[in-house]
């Protein structure tokens, strides 16, 4: 979220608005620190920036997690109690509907009171959609296919690199471990950080919940993000831009003792240099005392200057708060009309200023053109549409109603054109979008102590009124329950209290995923396929000439994950055959992308045509349907419930509906039946079986339940699971077309494997290792070849898909993501052979792991290509075959 122009007005102003705080040196602290609620994400995308790390090679991930450990422990010794808000899933699960009542402050002038009440009748219709869509489209879509269509000489410069940058899909898990770890570490060098780094997860978007949060605990909000000036709840302190936060490091020099002489010196020189005839120095006696020289570095945002070596140094931290009563006084209207500001001066809830999506339906106009467009002249800057909108809100003086009312008067005076433009029903809709949009910085009060949660399932709601709760639960709770005694890992149940009792299995699954989700070890999109029937898998840089492999390689997983979440805690009713919703509507102007053919086959049919199969050799005549205990399971028939995916397809962001598979159909295709001691009529959801059989079912998901994988737990058992699915899904794209050459080209090499192992740094421990070895790297100048982008591309969604159905089966601690010991520049320096291939080591029970029962699925190696180089000269040839491990 954000107000178009409110960032820049801000900093137009900031003599006026901001106040600067300057905290102590850290050796001087006292036992009261300073509360600061960090937005997650605002920290990823600042702390990138301000680093500059590489993106074109898939994510400097070891480098990153160093970083944030730095930044962290700068910000504790500064003397701040840190709590790092995430947000939920990406569009909200169960959004407040308004209830507005005007309040008179003083004649001539009207507030808003917003009140939140749940919505019992489900999701929030798809507001924030089509911005999310925009969004995707011009950053990951357009930004690749710009850098595919540019020559190789051009994307390789820092300008365009700089200018196309995207976000490594992995950051966002890489920093919520990282900080999980910090705030729960047992480890002595991480007792520091105890009480003093929080993490929390909201139940939709983190804007309003990090306010909530900060108004407990009397806190400030750090982000980058102009909402954090207009939401406004009571004790909440203000809001610090991360970009305004200066550093002053303050190195002390003080006399030291020289071994080498056995005399007193310092860097800044003595008060006596004689030197007598024998060539010795003649040390003086200091008449007084000597004072230690100062001086003074500074350093803005977020990462701190290095210390120099030697040196007694002091970080000092300073920054700059907004409040939302200074921004009201300043605009000289009362702080509860801020939020119907933000929503006519445009938010992400009333289009982006760049959409200029074409379109000639009226009702795909409101639905989905900047509003903005009808109310200001082109002429006036962002910051003067701010201005305006505040004078025109004071100017409104007839007697006011109600809101809506409000909303009307406005409208009617900002409308840049004459007022019989639009129809009534047309007025009637922006008058309802610009509501609906201000309802989104409502904030319900918050009740309970300062310290400590709401409520057992929420820091900031009670249990009635905890969205995330309410989704996943269906009745008042009333006991607790035990742990799985033979459950894996930490994310079996804790005692939580559950809906209803032991006997409804939906209930304990509903406990256990809001107990991963406070614990951060259930992904935020995992909850937008429960809460809107939608899923939006991360997109990177790819190939926009081939399929994308959110559909090639993370389809037939996410299948998965759909059906155990609908037989677990269910899914919204959600038909196929339902009518296209009116913001979907086919435009007549838009462009149709030309995909990837290969004679129109269907990537997924052979797992279609095998679960077809099987359907028609099972009975079919069994109503009520046995547990999949033996050959008399059920015929499975045509499922209409569906998932919307949001996925590229040529050059645009596209809804494609997927059926949810029948769990049962599932665990026939691999063999798995329910545990024996199985008695209730239906099928007992997954997630409350053993955690053997769990395993079983995501080892055999990936095609790798064989010993040696079994073998391996934690970082290392997902890596190899997603480098042994991308081999085997890319060699059997390439067997179900045969006479397709393209996609025979797109198996994985051995050396690639190899490549992709030794990538994963686990060794490097320290700040200064990580920042070394980029440095290293960067100065090979690396070259970026399509090939070992798009192998990347599929990695990184691979290892994605393993941890969502890790997380699904509640396995997330059995199976964490390694990504934060990745290099993509050490990978792709290895392929292009940059970095000598003598220099890797592998482990050899791991590299062989990899590759048992796959060693049909390899493409051969360019020897050709390799013995072409040779003969051209140029330097000592590079060996062709990696060493043996």
């Amino acid at each position: 979220m954000g107000v178009h122009g409110l960032t820049t007005y801000l900093r137009e102003n900031r003599i006026a608005l901001a106040r600067t705080i300057k905290l102590p040196p850290g050796g001087i602290l006292g036992s009261e620190r300073t509360r600061v609620v960090i937005d997650g994400w605002s920290f990823i995308y600042e702390l990138i920036r301000c680093a500059d790390l590489p993106w074109v090679h898939g994510g400097e991930y070891d480098t990153f997690a160093r970083l944030i450990e730095r930044v962290v422990d700068a910000w504790v010794d500064a003397g701040l109690q840190l709590y790092f808000v995430f947000d939920g899933e990406l569009f909200g699960l169960i959004m407040g509907v308004g209830v507005i009542s005007p309040v008179r402050s003083c004649p001539g002038s009207v507030s808003l009171q917003l009140t939140t009440i749940l919505s019992s009748s489900g999701p929030y219709p798809k507001i924030k959609f089509p911005i999310v869509i925009s969004r995707i489209t011009k950053t990951s879509i357009e930004g690749g296919l710009l850098f595919f269509r540019t020559s190789t000489t051009a994307r390789a410069r820092p300008y365009f690199l700089d200018e196309t940058r995207m976000l490594p899909p992995h950051a966002y898990s890489v920093c919520v471990r990282i900080l999980l770890d910090l705030a729960s570490s047992s480890d002595p060098p991480y007792h520091r950080y105890n009480h003093r780094v929080e993490v929390h997860f909201a139940d939709e978007e983190g804007d309003s919940y990090a306010v909530a949060l900060a108004g407990r605990l009397r806190a400030y909000v750090a982000g980058r993000d102009s909402d954090f000036v207009v939401l406004n709840a009571e004790g909440y302190r203000g809001y610090i831009p991360l970009d305004e936060m200066l550093w002053t490091e303050i190195s002390v020099y003080t006399p030291y003792y020289s071994e080498a002489g056995g005399v007193y010196s310092s860097m800044d020189g003595d008060a006596g240099d004689d030197v007598d005839s024998d060539g010795f120095k003649v040390v003086h006696k200091p008449s007084g005392r000597r004072r230690a020289a100062l001086h003074r570095r500074t350093g803005t945002g977020l990462v701190p200057p290095d210390g120099a070596p030697g040196l007694e140094t002091d970080l000092i931290l300073s920054f700059a708060v907004y409040t939302p009563i200074a921004l009201a006084d300043r605009l000289q209207i009362p702080v509860s009309l801020l939020p119907l500001l933000g929503a006519l001066v445009g938010n992400d809830f009333t289009g982006a200023p760049d959409d200029t999506t074409p379109s000639t339906s009226i009702s795909l106009i409101l639905r989905k053109q900047n509003l903005q467009h009808l109310f200001f002249n082109r002429t006036l800057t962002l910051s003067q549409r701010i201005v305006h909108v505040a004078t025109t809100l004071r100017s409104i003086k007839k007697q006011i109603g109600s809101v809506m009312e409000l909303v009307d008067a406005a409208v009617s005076a900002l409308l840049d054109a004459p007022p019989d433009i639009l129809a009534t029903d047309e007025r009637a809709a922006v008058i309802e979008r610009i509501a609906d949009a201000t309802l989104q910085y409502a904030i319900s009060p918050q009740d309970g102590a300062e310290e400590g949660w709401v409520s057992d399932v929420c820091p900031i709601h009670t249990r009635d009124a905890c969205p995330l709760f309410a989704l996943l639960s269906r009745s008042p709770p009333e006991q607790s329950f035990s742990p799985e005694e033979d459950a894996i890992g930490s994310d079996a149940p804790n005692g939580i209290l559950i809906d209803a009792d032991e006997a409804d299995p939906r209930a304990r699954v509903a406990s256990l995923y809001v107990d991963a989700y406070r614990r951060g070890a259930l992904d935020p999109h995992v909850l937008d396929i429960l809460s809107s029937g939608t899923c939006w898998p991360r997109l990177f840089l790819e190939d926009p000439d081939k399929e994308t492999i959110a559909t090639s390689i993370g389809r037939p997983i996410r299948e998965w994950c759909y059906a155990l979440l609908e037989s677990g805690v269910g899914l919204l009713e959600k038909s196929a055959h339902e009518a296209p919703d009116e913001s979907d509507e086919d435009d007549d102007d838009e462009l149709v992308d030309v995909e990837e053919d290969d004679g129109d086959v269907d990537p997924l049919a052979p797992l279609r045509g095998a679960l077809k199969q099987l359907g028609e050799t099972q009975e079919a005549a069994d109503d009520h349907g046995d547990t999949a205990n033996g050959d008399d399971s059920p015929a499975p028939t045509p499922r209409s419930q569906i998932i919307t995916e949001y996925v590229r397809r040529g050059t645009r962001l596209a809804a494609e509906e997927v059926s949810i598979p029948y769990m049962r159909d599932l665990l026939n295709s691999i063999s798995i039946s329910a545990p024996l001691h199985q008695e209730h009529p239906d099928l007992w959801p997954v997630q409350l079986w053993p955690g053997d059989t769990r395993v079983s079912i995501l080892l055999r998901a990936f095609n790798s339940d064989i010993s040696s994988v079994r073998t391996l737990r934690g970082p290392h058992l997902s890596l190899v699971l997603a480098l042994r699915w991308v081999v085997f899904r890319m060699h059997a794209r390439a067997a179900e077309t045969s006479a397709s050459k393209e996609r025979g080209q797109e198996r994985w090499r051995r050396s690639e494997v190899r490549a992709a192992l030794w990538s994963f740094m686990w060794s490097i421990s320290g700040a200064g290792d990580a920042a070394e070895e980029l440095d290293e790297l960067s100065s090979l100048q690396i070259a970026i070849r399509e090939r070992n982008i798009q192998l990347v591309a599929q990695l990184s969604m691979a290892l994605e898909v393993v941890g969502h159905l890790s997380e699904v089966l509640l396995l997330s601690d059995y199976c964490p993501n390694p990504m934060r010991y990745f290099s993509g520049m050490r990978f792709h320096g290895i392929l292009t052979k940059s970095i000598p291939a003598e220099l890797i080591c592998i482990d050899g029970d791991l590299w062989e792991t990899c590759v048992e029962g796959l060693e049909d699925s390899f493409m051969e190696e360019q020897r050709s290509k390799a013995r072409k180089e040779r003969k051209k000269g140029g330097g000592r040839p590079m060996p062709t075959h990696p060493p043996k491990a």
